[in-house]
């Protein structure tokens, strides 16, 4: 299965150019968005530009992403809202923890961010693929490559139960990815020069990530 993934739109008529045209070159089975998908406004114009895509997505909303974009969402026949409850595309299991909370030198998915993610324990194993806005602590959150601002909670979850994948973003310059233990963390922002991620996933064989170039849609560099 081709998954490609992405962060951050932020609802940038760019942002949203580059996207449909890796969706139409890379015919990806599904597309993950990480959350940010709207800018706080333009949440209709967007989603609705998103629906058009051939590509089925599923998201998680970010913390431009304002909780009424959920009924735009749910109006939508293309792109369906994680939650804390397995959703299955083609075997796989996603599940979803929306929302983000920046705070000064630090990252939370939600006030009751302990809570979230226990209310997801019972939906995580090592197959599944995990969804959130911000990255764990010390993966690929560095805020201009100085300090760590990814969230404790969500890096001692992800430590303990050790999910097949950690899908993110929010840190824009730290597009990238990195292990905790066993689980592949990917940060697939969009941001000048890189378009999120093509991850094609086979059974028994490591997921292969491609980061995309802006634009052209080209694999800049493999994994």
């Amino acid at each position: 299965m081709r998954i490609y993934a992405v962060a951050d739109i932020h609802a940038k008529k760019e942002h949203l150019e580059t996207i449909c045209l890796i969706a139409t070159r890379l015919k990806p089975d599904l597309m993950v968005i990480a959350g940010d998908i709207t800018h706080y406004f333009h949440s209709k114009s967007t989603i609705a530009k998103l629906d058009r895509l051939d590509t089925p997505i599923v998201c998680i909303r970010g913390n431009s992403d304002f909780k009424k974009i959920e009924q735009s969402l749910e109006n939508t026949s293309n792109i369906r809202l994680l939650g804390t409850s397995p959703h299955y595309f083609k075997g796989m299991a996603f599940v979803g923890a929306n929302g983000t909370i920046p705070l000064p030198f630090a990252s939370r998915i939600c006030i009751r961010e302990k809570q979230l993610l226990k209310n997801i324990l019972p939906g995580i194993n090592k197959d599944t693929i995990l969804v959130a806005h911000p990255p764990p602590r010390g993966v690929c959150d560095r805020v201009g490559n100085k300090f760590c601002a990814g969230s404790q909670n969500l890096f001692d979850f992800i430590n303990t139960t050790q999910p097949k994948m950690l899908l993110c973003g929010h840190i824009h310059e730290q597009a990238g990815m990195g292990f905790i233990q066993n689980t592949l963390v990917i940060n697939c922002a969009i941001n000048t020069i890189r378009a999120g991620a093509a991850i094609d996933i086979e059974k028994d064989l490591p997921p292969r990530v491609n980061f995309l170039q802006p634009k052209t849609g080209n694999a800049m560099e493999s994994h």
